[in-house]
């Protein structure tokens, strides 16, 4: 005998409403709206509060991020450390930090937390507040603590030996074809534009840093050699030489439109600072002695046959119009000594061309030419500041033991190696060209 379950009345009566329900589409539906209705709600509420506590989070490192580079320039001037936390809740308040709304501002000077705790010429700050939840706070969840850190620090950008201070050019310091260039220092550009250093053809380059207010171009067979991370979009580089004094004396001609021909020589004795006009022209044996040498309303013009020497001089080309400034003019083939003056207004300069210079002509740029060979043998800082510099054909293959090149534009077209001794640079005096930067670090 088979016996069937029976359900009592009660029950049969729910589960026929159950399958009239969920037959019907419509029902079935709001169950499952009925089912889902509060993950959907919780998942949003979840973004609204996410998005509102990365939010606040972007803010306080902003705030943290202006606070520490405010406090490292306090640290920098060597002020106390009421003086190092007013400068950062300046720099916080500049990016929104107000203690009314909560915040809570702590600086550590020097840091002592993170990657540099005890570093010198630095500051640490750390940002925080309670943040209320919107969606899980009405739900009765406590405000969730959210906090920001960031370290400032005076950090040596440098040392820099070739210096571009164009602030627009493309290339303003240029590598091009088959040169190959090291450099015992580093290069730089003061350029905006995305080749602000351009690299290109089989050129090489070695230099330690590589830096650019704008972009750093290096082509498909070029080659860059840095010790330390490029440093595209950086911050321009300071003239170091824009405080200079341009000497002036004597203000009347010693010479007029003087050439040193090729069977001249001009050692015993030597030939004597002064101003000469007209320029300055050099194919035969010519030894300078020591001093300023001011070269007006003409080129310094070296012959491929010439054999040049002086000690402690520095030549001045100026004019009495910014378009009679001359240019130096080094040519393939002369054999060259010069180190620069070692005392005075233009210690370590070898050669200064006037700031008041024009730039040469409306479609190009004025230009002085360093060529030569391994017997051109060049001390000092060749400064021109509105021109440009051809620095190549072999100029100082020998290694030239410390030349900063600073100049509106800089241009290498053959081999060189500036080997940069810092022992040479000091015993002439020649200006560290390291730019002190406050960044952040971490």
């Amino acid at each position: 005998m088979i016996i069937e379950p029976r359900m009592s009345r009660g029950c049969a009566a729910v589960v026929q409403s159950l399958r009239a329900m969920l037959a019907d589409r419509a029902g079935g539906a709001l169950v499952l709206a009925a089912f889902l209705l509060p993950a959907v709600l919780g998942f949003a509420g979840l973004g609204v509060d996410l998005t509102h506590w990365y939010a606040q989070r972007r803010a306080m490192q902003n705030m943290a991020d202006g606070a520490a580079i405010a406090a490292t320039h306090a640290v920098m001037s060597g002020v106390d450390d009421a003086v190092i936390r007013a400068a950062a809740v300046e720099g916080a308040s500049r990016n929104g930090w107000n203690v009314a709304e909560g915040f809570q501002l702590q600086v550590f000077a020097p840091p002592e937390a993170g990657m540099y705790p005890g570093l010198n010429r630095a500051a640490e700050v750390r940002i925080g507040r309670a943040v209320p939840l919107y969606f899980f706070g009405a739900l009765g969840m406590e405000p969730v603590e959210v906090t920001a850190r960031a370290t400032g620090a005076g950090v040596d950008n440098g040392p820099q030996c070739v210096i571009a201070l164009d602030r627009t050019a493309d290339r303003a310091v240029n590598f091009t074809g088959t040169s190959s260039v090291t450099l015992g220092c580093g290069v730089a550009s003061n350029s905006s534009s995305n080749q602000a250093i351009y690299i290109g053809g089989n050129a090489t380059l070695v230099a330690n840093p590589a830096q650019a207010f704008g972009d750093i171009f290096v082509g498909n067979n070029a080659t860059l050699v840095t010790q330390s991370p490029v440093q595209p979009y950086s911050q321009r580089v300071d003239d170091p030489y824009s405080g200079i004094i341009m000497p002036v004396s004597p203000t009347t001609c010693s010479e007029t439109n003087f050439w040193v021909q090729t069977t001249d020589n001009h050692t015993s004795p030597p030939l004597q600072p002064g101003r000469y006009c007209g320029g300055l022209r050099v194919s035969g044996t010519a030894d300078f002695a020591p001093g300023v040498y001011i070269i007006a309303d003409g080129d310094f013009d070296i012959g491929s046959q010439a054999v040049v020497t002086g000690d402690e001089v520095t030549f001045v080309l100026t004019g009495a119009t910014p378009a009679s400034v001359g240019n130096v003019v080094i040519n393939g083939g002369a054999e060259i000594t010069l180190t620069p003056t070692t005392t005075g207004e233009m210690t370590g300069i070898l050669f200064y061309q006037d700031p008041d210079a024009d730039g040469g002509g409306t479609n190009s740029l004025g230009e002085s030419k360093f060529n030569g060979n391994a017997k051109v043998n060049l001390t000092g800082a060749l400064y021109f500041p509105e021109r440009q510099v051809e620095y190549g054909g072999g100029s100082s293959a020998a290694g030239a033991s410390c030349i900063h090149i600073v100049a509106r534009r800089v241009e290498f077209t053959g081999n060189a190696n500036i080997t940069n001794d810092p022992a040479v640079c000091a015993t002439f005096g020649m200006k560290e060209v390291n730019q002190l930067r406050v960044q952040i670090i971490e």
